[in-house]
């Protein structure tokens, strides 16, 4: 199989030549085509498109989309993954929602620590207060949401940047460019790895690799058709890039992408 780029300047040009391939039937005929999509809004125009097209009678408008799922490509990549690593994503510790409460506990106690300094004075902590003087109680108050940003960057960071999540998994204080982290990012590769070792089970970033190679070895395992598309996609992350790249070595993966001129592109 292959991946294969289609592109144009027009949506409506990339939803009629995806109209074509989807009216070539799927060997299975109980098995569901796959059409990733951004948004809601782009799942409810790219259907009524389709539905000028699948299933017509000639020359007639009573076509009907339907037997078309549209997933967002997050919650594609996101369980194909789970199912080749073994972890229910409902239940996964590292999603921002749950690592949120372990991160919490790790950052209260590294109140006073040296490394974390600057986030536990964004946090109200006062450099040179008198011993017993309480914090601030307003800046206090950011914890939790404090705490929320941070799950959320770190998810982002293992989908976007996951080299250099595995860099800091090794002790490397490193971006995503390989080259030292300054002094007021630095924090973030200790508060990670103090995270890491709290939940105790591999992260996101771990497990793309392996998962890609049982995607490749296990085909079947994963229970998508033989053929897949993604639709108006704005950006393709690293763990997107690796992961459908997998799934295209026995599947056909269509990337559908729009584009303002072809000079830009």
């Amino acid at each position: 199989m292959t991946l294969l780029i289609h592109r144009a300047e027009r949506a409506d040009r990339l939803a009629r030549a995806l109209g074509e391939v989807l009216r070539r039937p799927l060997a299975d005929p109980f098995a569901a085509e796959v059409v990733a999509v951004p948004t809601q809004g782009v799942e409810r125009w790219l259907a009524q498109s389709l539905s000028h097209q699948l299933g017509t009678s000639a020359g007639g408008r009573d076509g009907i989309c339907a037997g078309v799922e549209f997933p967002s490509l997050r919650r594609l990549t996101t369980t194909a993954v789970a199912v080749a690593s073994g972890i229910d994503p409902r239940s996964d510790p590292w999603q921002p929602r749950r690592s949120v409460w372990p991160l919490l506990a790790v950052i209260d106690q590294a109140q006073g620590e040296s490394w974390a300094g600057l986030l536990w004075s964004y946090l109200g902590e006062r450099t040179g207060a008198a011993p017993g003087r309480a914090p601030d109680p307003v800046r206090r108050g950011r914890r939790w949401s404090t705490a929320q940003h941070l799950a959320e960057l770190f998810a982002g960071y293992a989908s976007s940047r996951p080299g250099m999540v595995l860099s800091w998994l090794d002790g490397h204080d490193v971006d995503a460019a390989g080259q030292p982290l300054p002094p007021d990012y630095a924090w973030q590769a200790e508060l990670w790895r103090r995270l890491r070792k709290t939940i105790d089970l591999p992260g996101p970033a771990e497990r793309t690799g392996s998962a890609c190679l049982q995607l490749v070895n296990d085909p079947q395992r994963s229970g998508l058709p033989l053929r897949l598309s993604v639709f108006g996609a704005t950006r393709l992350s690293q763990e997107n890039t690796a992961v459908l790249s997998a799934l295209a070595v026995h599947r056909e993966v269509h990337l559908w992408l729009s584009h303002a001129s072809p000079a830009l592109w």
